[in-house]
């Protein structure tokens, strides 16, 4: 059967759902993506996959959205979708709406996180919400990657109970392992990046290079720690994403160089070595300050094995148990994050313990192809089942009929 996978733009295809679209491929089903075209997307075509190119405004706006909606329920009535799979806040909502115009029978939407948080201000949480609730109804099921997503859609009565379910999240255990890591390449990677032979401690965070992601706050910190570690260095890994509301890589380059840190910290633009990155790394931090579904991020440093610091938010607090696999902070503390972070490089036994503790976390309860799994028996009790399970539902020569269509 036939699936559209709608999302805005092609980083959240890449970075998150390809690994979820090749498993339904290899079950047989048919799988299309739907978003903005660039670089990732162009990328995606010559590996062969398709990408119907649409270009989804990333902001609420009723008549970007209104364009939104007609252009994509054309593209869905051409190409007959048995189910739409819709992705990140404003593509779920227009493309929920376009898919009920265009006839198509089945929705699903994946709430990576909701838009409104505890941290929201009060208008734009009800405002987050209310739109959230108008387009529930267009929907058959609702996913939260969150658990705690799961609780607010139920307790906030955002559509009946029945139709929300908890998905969670997961990475490939076997990718993101210290046992796949080639040693050479780890020593060649940190020559290419520049750092330092001194540096005998490095700590890193990943994410879009966004205010609310909190890097300012751990520049703060990694300036307060350098006193007394003086070897000390910083990774940021990740970039600008095309169109994003609030760019920050200029600021943050500006408060590097304020603090006088050029030295101590290294910014690696957007990379494909995330578990050679990982691999260098004494210690993870994620200091968001807003709110997170559940953060890939933080699985991925578990995976291999790094104690986490993390802000107590949405989502972060339900990756790391505080004081097991990591420790939780309050957000925008730069202070609070520097005392954790110095709590956790000058004990290498608590490192080693944690990062196995969350090693053992990651295995048990967000290995990927459990939560691929999951989604595929939410898929089935919507009739969704692969191409040659549903031609088996089929006289012959229906089939054969069908087949010459």
């Amino acid at each position: 059967m036939k699936i559209l996978h709608l999302s805005a733009n092609g980083f959240t295809v890449k970075n998150l759902l390809i690994p979820q679209i090749d498993y339904f491929l290899d079950q047989g089903f048919l799988v299309e993506i739907g978003c903005s075209s660039g670089a990732e997307t162009q990328n995606l075509q010559r590996q062969g996959y398709i990408i119907r190119s649409i270009e989804v405004y990333r902001d609420f706006h009723p008549i970007f959205n209104a364009i939104d909606v007609l252009q994509l329920a054309r593209l869905m009535r051409k190409h007959r979708y048995d189910l739409i799979h819709v992705h990140t806040p404003v593509a779920a909502f227009v493309g929920c709406i376009a898919a009920r115009l265009a006839g198509i029978k089945r929705v699903v939407y994946t709430a990576h996180r909701f838009p409104f948080h505890d941290y929201s201000p009060g208008y734009l949480y009800y405002l987050y919400f209310m739109l959230e609730k108008l387009a529930a109804p267009l929907t058959d099921l609702i996913l939260t990657q969150s658990y705690e997503d799961f609780l607010t859609a139920q307790t906030r009565h955002l559509c009946p109970i029945q139709k929300v379910r908890h998905l969670g999240n997961g990475i490939d255990i076997d990718r993101f392992s210290r046992t796949a890591l080639s040693q050479q390449y780890q020593a060649k990677l940190r020559h290419l990046l520049g750092i330092p032979k001194s540096a005998d401690m490095l700590i890193g965070t990943i994410g879009r290079l966004t205010y609310k992601k909190g890097s300012s706050f751990f520049i703060e910190a990694i300036a307060q720690l350098l006193p007394k570690f003086p070897n000390l260095h910083a990774i940021i890994i990740g970039g600008e994403v095309k169109g994003d509301p609030s760019p920050y890589q200029a600021q943050l380059v500006k408060q590097i160089h304020k603090l006088g840190l050029e030295k101590h910290v290294t910014l690696t633009g957007y990379r494909d070595d995330t578990p050679e990155l990982l691999g260098l790394l004494n210690i993870f931090t994620l200091p968001t300050f807003t709110h997170e579904g559940l953060p890939r991020s933080i699985l991925e440093a578990m995976g291999m094995e790094l104690p986490v610091v993390t802000t107590d938010v949405r989502g972060c607090r339900e990756a790391v148990v505080h004081g097991k696999t990591g420790l939780i902070i309050p957000p925008r503390d730069s202070n609070a994050l520097a005392l954790a972070l110095e709590k956790l490089l000058a004990d290498q036994e608590l490192r080693k313990t944690f990062g196995k503790a969350g090693r053992q976390r990651v295995e048990t309860e967000f290995d990927e192809t459990l939560v691929f799994q999951k989604l595929q028996g939410f898929y089935q009790e919507l009739g969704i089942v692969p191409m040659q399970q549903h031609l088996k539902s089929f006289p012959p020569k229906a089939i054969h009929s069908q087949s010459h269509k």
